[in-house]
């Protein structure tokens, strides 16, 4: 199969009926312009309310962050490594990872070397970094020579000897998704204190904070989200989608991060049966995997093969 084709067919199973992924479904055009945007508007606002990081703070820090990167070699479009940190430091790296015009590559299992084997990161920010000290000297300003596109790859992440990689609008379209699916505004704040080893850590950590304008506050919270006993529950292995529970956030790494919430496809998916799915459209579909073969195995030319 031609390489031609094969973007043809994912694209097709990224359409949702005869929508098909185009960039005003969200109003952003990268990841690090909701950073800027989203300082611009909520600059004094808490992000991570426990750490007293407001917007403009993270702001500062994913610019000394994008400074400290390209002194270690890194420039847009070149994959950096994100090795587990502590919170906040994963998110903050992740941050200044994009505001580079970086792809974020992290692992879900630890399995760091098969990652670094698989995606050939050009800079390793490893466990032992203490990045809050490693950034604290370089300028709070970063001036972009190069801004991603929507379509352009944004993460990828490496779990089970699978790479999956995700664009900038895969990650902002789930995350608009869960945002409406849950019903979290800006008057509002949430709590959810996940690992930095899922696509969750990603959207609902990093994204969903930004880009509600909600902050995450475990003393003063509207709607928690965690694995058991929250208002919202993650659940990363199902088998029946029509047996889950109407406040369970299911995880599928194809589509992302999220598949539904409850039996509902969260907005701009779809699914070809509610018990047992076996194909996914629309456009939180990834933009494939790391290996071609098995993207030629699971995109069929209309959909994404999720039971393969």
């Amino acid at each position: 199969m031609k390489t031609s084709e094969l973007k043809e067919r994912i694209y097709n199973a990224q359409c949702i009926g005869n929508v098909e992924p185009i960039e005003y479904m969200v109003p952003y055009p990268n990841l690090r312009a909701l950073i800027d945007g989203q300082n611009i508007k909520y600059g004094q606002k808490m992000v991570y309310a426990q750490k007293s990081l407001t917007s403009d703070k993270l702001y500062r820090m994913a610019q000394q962050t994008a400074n400290w990167l390209q002194s270690n070699g890194a420039a847009p479009k070149d994959r950096v490594m994100l090795e587990t940190l502590s919170f906040p430091e994963s998110e903050i790296a992740a941050l200044g990872i994009w505001t580079l015009g970086c792809s974020l590559v992290f692992s879900g299992d630890e399995d760091f070397k098969s990652a670094s084997d698989a995606t050939k990161p050009v800079f390793t920010i490893s466990k032992e970094t203490n990045l809050l000290k490693e950034i604290s000297n370089f300028a709070e300003k970063f001036e972009p020579s190069v801004k991603s596109l929507l379509k352009d790859e944004a993460v990828v992440f490496c779990n089970n000897k699978k790479g999956y990689r995700y664009s900038h609008y895969n990650i902002l379209v789930n995350t608009n998704g869960i945002q409406h699916g849950i019903s979290l505004y800006e008057d509002q704040s949430f709590f959810v204190n996940l690992d930095p080893n899922s696509m969750p850590w990603v959207v609902l950590q990093i994204i969903l904070p930004l880009y509600s304008g909600s902050p995450i506050d475990e003393r003063n919270s509207d709607i928690t989200i965690g694995v058991k006993n929250c208002d919202f529950n993650i659940q990363y292995d199902w088998s029946d989608l029509s047996k889950t529970k109407n406040n369970t956030l299911n995880v599928c790494y194809e589509n992302t991060a999220f598949i539904s919430i409850g039996r509902e496809p969260i907005h701009l998916t779809a699914i070809d049966k509610t018990n047992k799915p076996e194909e996914i459209s629309g456009h939180s579909v990834m933009m494939g995997f790391l290996d071609n073969e098995m993207n030629e195995k699971v995109f069929t030319g209309r959909a994404l093969k999720i039971a393969v």
